[in-house]
Parts: C-alpha cells; structure tokens; sequence
C-alpha cells in the first residue's frame, strides 16, 4: 500500500488506490485530502475547482469517540482567562475519556511552546487579550491531523473562539457545534 492515495469521486462511488496515511480526492467541486486516524476523521477541500463529470463532496469532520462534552469547552475558556497576559496551551485527550490537561509549557505575551501529549483530540491555545486568529506560527505549527481552537480577548466577558480541523497542513473551519455536545 502506498503512503498516500489518490481517489476520484464517481457517481458510483470512489475509485482508486487508497493510501495508507490519508487520500487525495477529485470531485466534481475540486480536490479534497481525507485523513483518519482513531481520534479524528476529516474531508477537507484543498482547493475548489469544477471538475465535471465527478460527483461533488463535501468538507466533514468526525469524532468516533463521540463529541467532546460542553464542560471541557467552558473550563478551558475559564483556564485560559485566569492569566490574560501570556499565551497559553491546553490539550484534550482521550485514553478511554476525555481530560483536559495543562503540559509543560513556556508562554509569553506572543507565544507559548509546550510539549506535545500522546492522544491529543484538539489543541487549545490563547491568544491573551488579542483577537482569535490562526497565525502563520499555528500554521506552520499544526501539520497533524488534529483538531485546533485558538482564543482570543481571554480579559473580556465573551472571549473570541475559532476552530478548525487539519489535515496534514490543510485546513477548514469548524463550527463550535460540529466539537462539543
């Protein structure tokens, strides 16, 4: 089996070589990577194109160890907002369970470098009393297949929040409701 894939999207279903770590996809609405492993499963289009002929797909995202509970969405809100003056990272994994749990890390006013935990579901980062937004670091950052959530203006009583998923360096963004239940 090859390290990756390369797909077309049929009316009748896809045809092509499967690869062992994720899939390129033709569709009749551009190409698509599609990644899983027993953590996060994602479609996620690279670049939209008419492809005639081709049955379209769609950008997907699932947990199959089911969606992550609300609580651990507001306590890592409620975490992050306790220090506004730094960045900050938090993991949610899974070993059985969902935890959230704080790994060694040094975080400054712009930045935050920590040590990676095994079975990561999505990473949480601050962006202290700055906006949320996916930087060029995060991008260059997130090249897993993962979950990623950044938050911004942790000081202010409705903190900002963006959420994507990544495919080996591509991405889509997610909405709160497609992660926690």
């Amino acid at each position: 089996m090859k390290p990756v894939g390369y797909l077309v999207n049929t009316s009748g279903g896809q045809t092509g070589e499967p690869g062992l770590y994720y899939d390129y996809i033709l569709a009749g609405n551009g190409l698509f990577v599609r990644a899983i492993n027993p953590l996060v499963e994602a479609t996620v289009c690279v670049a939209e194109a008419e492809v005639r002929g081709l049955a379209p797909l769609q950008e997907a995202v699932k947990l199959p160890r089911g969606m992550i509970p609300q609580p651990f969405y507001d306590l890592a809100i409620s975490a992050l907002a306790v220090d506004p003056d730094r960045e900050h990272f938090l993991a949610i994994t899974w070993d059985g369970e969902y935890h959230l749990r704080v790994p060694f890390q040094e975080g400054t006013a712009g930045g935050v470098t920590y040590h990676r935990l095994p079975d990561t579901v999505l990473d949480v980062h601050s962006h202290g009393r700055m906006g949320a937004f996916f930087s060029w670091t995060d991008d260059h950052d997130e090249q897993r297949l993962g979950l990623y959530m950044v938050v911004g203006k942790v000081d202010s009583l409705w903190p900002d929040v963006e959420l994507r998923v990544g495919a080996y360096g591509y991405f889509a963004p997610l909405q709160k409701e497609k992660v926690f239940r």
